[in-house]
Protein backbone atom coordinates (compact mmCIF):
# COMPACT_ATOMS: atom_id res chain seq x y z
CA UNK A 1 0.00 0.00 0.00
CA UNK A 2 1.59 3.53 -0.95
CA UNK A 3 2.22 6.34 0.85
CA UNK A 4 0.42 9.91 0.31
CA UNK A 5 4.46 10.82 -0.36
CA UNK A 6 4.76 8.12 -3.09
CA UNK A 7 1.53 9.11 -4.83
CA UNK A 8 3.10 12.43 -4.71
CA UNK A 9 5.89 11.36 -6.44
CA UNK A 10 4.56 9.33 -8.73
CA UNK A 11 2.39 12.09 -9.84
CA UNK A 12 5.29 14.62 -10.17
CA UNK A 13 3.25 17.32 -7.62
CA UNK A 14 4.03 17.97 -4.15
CA UNK A 15 2.18 16.58 -1.04
CA UNK A 16 0.17 19.14 -0.34
CA UNK A 17 -1.22 19.12 -4.21
CA UNK A 18 -2.49 15.42 -3.05
CA UNK A 19 -3.49 16.09 0.04
CA UNK A 20 -5.80 18.38 -1.46
CA UNK A 21 -6.95 16.31 -4.61
CA UNK A 22 -7.76 13.21 -2.27
CA UNK A 23 -9.46 15.08 0.60
CA UNK A 24 -11.63 17.21 -2.16
CA UNK A 25 -10.19 20.54 -1.22
CA UNK A 26 -9.59 23.06 -3.85
CA UNK A 27 -6.65 24.58 -5.24
CA UNK A 28 -5.25 21.78 -7.68
CA UNK A 29 -6.92 21.92 -11.19
CA UNK A 30 -9.74 19.11 -12.25
CA UNK A 31 -7.28 17.14 -14.32
CA UNK A 32 -4.90 17.31 -11.70
CA UNK A 33 -7.33 15.45 -9.20
CA UNK A 34 -8.38 13.11 -11.55
CA UNK A 35 -4.84 11.85 -12.14
CA UNK A 36 -4.19 11.95 -8.65
CA UNK A 37 -6.91 9.98 -7.76
CA UNK A 38 -6.45 7.59 -10.70
CA UNK A 39 -3.11 7.10 -9.25
CA UNK A 40 -4.00 6.47 -5.86
CA UNK A 41 -7.06 3.90 -7.08
CA UNK A 42 -3.97 2.21 -9.31
CA UNK A 43 -1.74 1.64 -6.00
CA UNK A 44 -4.45 1.34 -3.60
CA UNK A 45 -3.86 3.80 -1.57
CA UNK A 46 -5.18 4.40 2.02
CA UNK A 47 -5.56 7.41 3.88
CA UNK A 48 -3.99 8.04 7.46
CA UNK A 49 -6.96 8.35 9.97
CA UNK A 50 -4.32 9.68 12.56
CA UNK A 51 -2.00 12.09 10.23
CA UNK A 52 -5.74 13.44 9.27
CA UNK A 53 -7.04 13.47 12.59
CA UNK A 54 -4.13 15.64 13.92
CA UNK A 55 -4.24 17.83 10.52
CA UNK A 56 -8.18 18.46 10.46
CA UNK A 57 -8.98 18.16 15.13
CA UNK A 58 -11.56 15.20 13.83
CA UNK A 59 -10.80 11.49 14.54
CA UNK A 60 -13.88 10.73 12.95
CA UNK A 61 -14.24 8.32 16.21
CA UNK A 62 -17.30 8.55 18.37
CA UNK A 63 -16.96 7.10 22.28
CA UNK A 64 -19.77 5.00 23.24
CA UNK A 65 -20.28 3.76 26.76
CA UNK A 66 -22.99 1.06 27.87
CA UNK A 67 -23.82 -0.89 30.82
CA UNK A 68 -24.41 -4.61 29.62
CA UNK A 69 -24.21 -5.07 25.57
CA UNK A 70 -25.83 -8.72 26.66
CA UNK A 71 -29.44 -7.21 27.52
CA UNK A 72 -31.95 -7.45 24.68
CA UNK A 73 -32.57 -3.41 24.96
CA UNK A 74 -29.37 -2.10 25.14
CA UNK A 75 -28.01 -3.98 22.45
CA UNK A 76 -30.53 -2.91 19.88
CA UNK A 77 -30.02 1.09 21.06
CA UNK A 78 -26.02 -0.05 20.13
CA UNK A 79 -27.53 -1.66 17.03
CA UNK A 80 -29.12 2.05 15.95
CA UNK A 81 -26.38 4.16 16.97
CA UNK A 82 -23.64 1.79 14.72
CA UNK A 83 -25.91 2.45 11.85
CA UNK A 84 -26.35 5.91 11.88
CA UNK A 85 -22.50 6.17 12.82
CA UNK A 86 -21.67 3.93 9.65
CA UNK A 87 -23.68 6.11 7.10
CA UNK A 88 -22.03 9.15 8.23
CA UNK A 89 -18.53 7.33 8.24
CA UNK A 90 -17.53 7.67 11.57
CA UNK A 91 -16.02 4.73 13.91
CA UNK A 92 -17.25 3.83 17.25
CA UNK A 93 -14.69 3.19 20.22
CA UNK A 94 -16.98 0.70 22.69
CA UNK A 95 -16.52 0.42 26.54
CA UNK A 96 -18.38 -1.79 28.52
CA UNK A 97 -18.83 -0.60 31.76
CA UNK A 98 -19.45 -3.69 33.74
CA UNK A 99 -16.75 -5.45 31.73
CA UNK A 100 -14.08 -2.92 31.13
CA UNK A 101 -14.30 -0.60 34.12
CA UNK A 102 -13.69 -0.37 37.56
CA UNK A 103 -13.39 3.36 37.98
CA UNK A 104 -16.15 5.32 35.71
CA UNK A 105 -13.73 8.42 35.33
CA UNK A 106 -11.39 6.22 33.91
CA UNK A 107 -13.55 5.81 31.13
CA UNK A 108 -13.49 9.32 30.38
CA UNK A 109 -10.06 9.43 30.56
CA UNK A 110 -9.33 6.91 28.12
CA UNK A 111 -12.01 8.23 25.17
CA UNK A 112 -9.97 11.98 25.86
CA UNK A 113 -6.77 9.93 25.30
CA UNK A 114 -8.23 8.34 22.22
CA UNK A 115 -9.40 12.38 20.82
CA UNK A 116 -12.96 11.14 20.55
CA UNK A 117 -15.17 13.94 18.53
CA UNK A 118 -18.01 13.29 20.98
CA UNK A 119 -19.65 10.57 23.47
CA UNK A 120 -22.79 8.25 23.84
CA UNK A 121 -23.28 8.05 26.97
CA UNK A 122 -25.57 4.98 28.65
CA UNK A 123 -25.10 6.02 32.53
CA UNK A 124 -23.07 3.88 34.79
CA UNK A 125 -25.24 1.01 37.32
CA UNK A 126 -25.22 3.93 40.54
CA UNK A 127 -25.14 7.33 40.95
CA UNK A 128 -21.47 8.20 39.27
CA UNK A 129 -18.61 10.03 41.92
CA UNK A 130 -18.21 13.52 41.92
CA UNK A 131 -14.60 12.54 40.44
CA UNK A 132 -16.49 11.10 37.75
CA UNK A 133 -18.82 14.21 37.25
CA UNK A 134 -15.51 16.43 37.01
CA UNK A 135 -14.03 14.30 34.48
CA UNK A 136 -17.19 14.35 32.40
CA UNK A 137 -16.83 18.20 32.38
CA UNK A 138 -13.32 18.33 31.68
CA UNK A 139 -14.25 16.25 28.54
CA UNK A 140 -15.47 19.42 26.42
CA UNK A 141 -16.77 17.65 23.35
CA UNK A 142 -20.03 16.68 22.45
CA UNK A 143 -22.27 14.23 24.84
CA UNK A 144 -25.62 12.62 24.50
CA UNK A 145 -26.67 10.54 27.80
CA UNK A 146 -28.98 7.58 26.79
CA UNK A 147 -31.76 5.93 28.37
CA UNK A 148 -31.33 6.69 31.91
CA UNK A 149 -30.45 10.18 33.19
CA UNK A 150 -28.36 10.69 36.94
CA UNK A 151 -28.06 14.13 39.02
CA UNK A 152 -24.90 15.69 37.51
CA UNK A 153 -25.78 15.21 33.79
CA UNK A 154 -28.76 18.13 33.36
CA UNK A 155 -27.18 19.94 31.00
CA UNK A 156 -26.44 17.47 28.66
CA UNK A 157 -28.83 16.33 25.37
CA UNK A 158 -30.59 13.26 26.36
CA UNK A 159 -32.21 10.68 24.16
CA UNK A 160 -34.63 7.89 25.72
CA UNK A 161 -38.12 6.59 26.20
CA UNK A 162 -41.56 8.05 27.48
CA UNK A 163 -40.80 6.21 30.46
CA UNK A 164 -43.78 7.96 32.42
CA UNK A 165 -46.36 7.66 30.00
CA UNK A 166 -45.73 4.44 29.64
CA UNK A 167 -46.48 3.92 33.16
CA UNK A 168 -49.46 5.83 33.00
CA UNK A 169 -50.45 3.60 29.96
CA UNK A 170 -50.12 -0.02 31.59
CA UNK A 171 -52.06 1.52 34.21
CA UNK A 172 -54.54 2.75 32.47
CA UNK A 173 -55.32 -0.24 30.17
CA UNK A 174 -55.88 -2.24 33.62
CA UNK A 175 -57.90 0.55 35.05
CA UNK A 176 -60.06 0.22 32.07
CA UNK A 177 -60.17 -3.77 32.04
CA UNK A 178 -62.02 -3.32 35.88
CA UNK A 179 -59.02 -3.79 37.94
CA UNK A 180 -58.88 -1.80 41.81
CA UNK A 181 -56.43 -4.02 43.62
CA UNK A 182 -53.55 -2.41 41.35
CA UNK A 183 -49.96 -3.68 42.88
CA UNK A 184 -46.66 -2.37 41.33
CA UNK A 185 -43.35 -4.01 41.89
CA UNK A 186 -41.03 -0.75 41.11
CA UNK A 187 -37.18 -0.35 40.90
CA UNK A 188 -36.51 3.35 42.16
CA UNK A 189 -32.77 3.13 42.01
CA UNK A 190 -32.75 4.40 37.85
CA UNK A 191 -34.25 7.27 36.37
CA UNK A 192 -37.04 5.25 33.73
CA UNK A 193 -37.70 3.15 37.13
CA UNK A 194 -38.91 6.06 39.36
CA UNK A 195 -40.44 7.64 36.12
CA UNK A 196 -42.43 4.70 35.51
CA UNK A 197 -43.38 4.82 39.13
CA UNK A 198 -44.54 8.21 38.66
CA UNK A 199 -46.87 7.32 35.84
CA UNK A 200 -48.14 4.69 37.76
CA UNK A 201 -49.58 7.38 40.73
CA UNK A 202 -50.42 9.67 38.17
CA UNK A 203 -53.02 7.14 36.68
CA UNK A 204 -53.92 5.86 40.18
CA UNK A 205 -54.93 9.68 41.33
CA UNK A 206 -56.37 10.61 38.02
CA UNK A 207 -59.10 7.68 38.16
CA UNK A 208 -59.20 8.37 42.07
CA UNK A 209 -57.79 4.95 43.14
CA UNK A 210 -55.62 4.16 46.05
CA UNK A 211 -52.40 3.31 46.03
CA UNK A 212 -52.34 0.87 48.42
CA UNK A 213 -48.75 0.82 50.25
CA UNK A 214 -48.87 -2.98 51.36
CA UNK A 215 -49.08 -3.55 47.43
CA UNK A 216 -45.84 -1.29 46.60
CA UNK A 217 -42.87 -3.63 46.73
CA UNK A 218 -39.68 -1.76 45.30
CA UNK A 219 -36.98 -4.38 44.18
CA UNK A 220 -33.68 -2.93 45.93
CA UNK A 221 -31.26 -5.56 43.83
CA UNK A 222 -32.35 -5.92 40.50
CA UNK A 223 -31.38 -8.54 38.97
CA UNK A 224 -31.17 -11.03 42.15
CA UNK A 225 -34.25 -13.44 43.20
CA UNK A 226 -35.80 -9.82 45.01
CA UNK A 227 -38.76 -9.88 41.95
CA UNK A 228 -39.68 -13.35 42.58
CA UNK A 229 -39.82 -13.30 46.42
CA UNK A 230 -41.78 -10.10 46.37
CA UNK A 231 -44.71 -11.68 43.83
CA UNK A 232 -44.53 -14.89 45.79
CA UNK A 233 -45.60 -12.63 48.82
CA UNK A 234 -48.03 -10.50 47.33
CA UNK A 235 -49.98 -13.63 45.95
CA UNK A 236 -49.95 -15.41 48.77
CA UNK A 237 -51.09 -12.77 51.25
CA UNK A 238 -54.58 -12.57 52.29
CA UNK A 239 -55.93 -9.50 50.39
CA UNK A 240 -53.61 -10.30 47.12
CA UNK A 241 -54.07 -7.94 43.75
CA UNK A 242 -55.90 -8.72 41.03
CA UNK A 243 -53.09 -7.13 39.07
CA UNK A 244 -49.50 -6.41 38.82
CA UNK A 245 -47.86 -3.92 37.11
CA UNK A 246 -43.95 -4.86 36.33
CA UNK A 247 -40.95 -2.51 36.22
CA UNK A 248 -40.01 -4.30 32.69
CA UNK A 249 -40.21 -7.52 31.08
CA UNK A 250 -38.27 -9.84 32.83
CA UNK A 251 -39.48 -8.35 36.20
CA UNK A 252 -42.92 -9.53 34.98
CA UNK A 253 -41.31 -13.41 34.07
CA UNK A 254 -40.56 -13.25 37.91
CA UNK A 255 -44.29 -12.70 38.50
CA UNK A 256 -45.60 -15.55 36.31
CA UNK A 257 -42.75 -17.54 37.56
CA UNK A 258 -44.25 -16.63 40.90
CA UNK A 259 -47.82 -17.45 40.11
CA UNK A 260 -46.72 -20.71 39.05
CA UNK A 261 -45.28 -21.99 41.63
CA UNK A 262 -48.16 -20.91 43.86
CA UNK A 263 -50.37 -22.80 42.06
CA UNK A 264 -52.50 -19.85 40.38
CA UNK A 265 -53.07 -18.99 37.07
CA UNK A 266 -52.44 -15.62 34.57
CA UNK A 267 -54.56 -13.19 34.06
CA UNK A 268 -57.48 -15.86 35.39
CA UNK A 269 -56.21 -15.40 39.23
CA UNK A 270 -54.18 -12.11 38.43
CA UNK A 271 -53.16 -9.75 35.20
CA UNK A 272 -49.76 -9.00 34.56
CA UNK A 273 -48.37 -6.18 32.76
CA UNK A 274 -44.43 -5.72 31.67
CA UNK A 275 -42.11 -2.66 30.44
CA UNK A 276 -40.03 -3.21 27.17
CA UNK A 277 -41.69 -5.64 25.04
CA UNK A 278 -39.11 -7.71 24.72
CA UNK A 279 -38.66 -10.85 22.62
CA UNK A 280 -39.50 -12.51 25.52
CA UNK A 281 -42.92 -11.28 26.25
CA UNK A 282 -43.92 -13.15 22.80
CA UNK A 283 -42.55 -16.29 23.00
CA UNK A 284 -43.69 -16.85 27.05
CA UNK A 285 -47.02 -18.33 27.35
CA UNK A 286 -49.12 -16.01 28.22
CA UNK A 287 -48.15 -13.72 26.18
CA UNK A 288 -47.36 -10.93 28.28
CA UNK A 289 -48.97 -7.43 27.84
CA UNK A 290 -45.99 -5.09 27.60
CA UNK A 291 -45.48 -1.39 26.99
CA UNK A 292 -43.21 -1.50 24.12
CA UNK A 293 -40.34 0.49 23.57
CA UNK A 294 -38.68 1.16 20.53
CA UNK A 295 -34.73 0.53 21.14
CA UNK A 296 -33.23 1.20 17.51
CA UNK A 297 -35.10 4.52 17.03
CA UNK A 298 -33.46 5.76 20.49
CA UNK A 299 -30.04 4.43 19.14
CA UNK A 300 -30.71 6.40 15.89
CA UNK A 301 -31.98 9.79 17.31
CA UNK A 302 -29.08 9.73 20.05
CA UNK A 303 -26.13 9.04 17.34
CA UNK A 304 -27.97 11.82 14.56
CA UNK A 305 -28.29 14.34 17.72
CA UNK A 306 -24.64 14.07 18.63
CA UNK A 307 -23.62 14.30 15.11
CA UNK A 308 -25.64 16.94 14.51
CA UNK A 309 -24.10 18.76 17.69
CA UNK A 310 -20.68 17.94 15.71
CA UNK A 311 -21.74 19.28 12.49
CA UNK A 312 -22.99 22.91 14.78
CA UNK A 313 -19.23 22.68 16.47
CA UNK A 314 -17.88 22.54 13.21
CA UNK A 315 -19.89 25.25 11.84
CA UNK A 316 -18.94 27.42 14.71
CA UNK A 317 -22.66 27.42 15.73
CA UNK A 318 -23.57 28.73 19.20
CA UNK A 319 -24.19 25.82 21.20
CA UNK A 320 -28.25 25.57 22.00
CA UNK A 321 -29.97 24.41 25.16
CA UNK A 322 -29.72 20.30 26.14
CA UNK A 323 -32.31 18.58 25.05
CA UNK A 324 -34.53 15.90 26.00
CA UNK A 325 -35.82 13.18 23.43
CA UNK A 326 -37.84 10.85 24.53
CA UNK A 327 -38.93 8.12 21.94
CA UNK A 328 -42.96 7.69 22.34
CA UNK A 329 -43.97 4.20 23.84
CA UNK A 330 -46.96 1.95 22.70
CA UNK A 331 -49.20 -0.37 24.83
CA UNK A 332 -49.44 -4.42 22.85
CA UNK A 333 -51.74 -6.44 24.86
CA UNK A 334 -51.28 -9.83 25.11
CA UNK A 335 -52.78 -12.96 27.10
CA UNK A 336 -51.32 -11.99 30.55
CA UNK A 337 -53.90 -9.21 31.32
CA UNK A 338 -58.02 -9.58 31.29
CA UNK A 339 -60.89 -7.98 32.13
CA UNK A 340 -62.63 -8.63 34.81
CA UNK A 341 -66.87 -7.99 35.94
Amino acid sequence: MSSLAEIARICGVSVGATSKALSGKSGVSEATRQRILSVAAQHNYRPNRLVHAIQSGRSMTVGLTCNDFRDDFSGRIVEGMIEVLYDANYDAVVISWDLCVHEGEKVLRTFAERRVDGLLMFPPADQPSQAYLQELKNFRRPIVVVDQTFVGVEDYDFVGSQDFEGGELATEHLIASGHRKIANLYHRKTSTGRARLEGFRSAMQKHGLVVHEQWMREIQRYGTDEAYAHAKALLSGENPPSAIVAFNDWVAMDVLAAAHDLGLSVPRDVSVVGFADLKLASVVRPRLTTIAQDPLSIGRRAADRLLQMLQAERDASPPGKPMADRVPVKLVVGESSRTIG
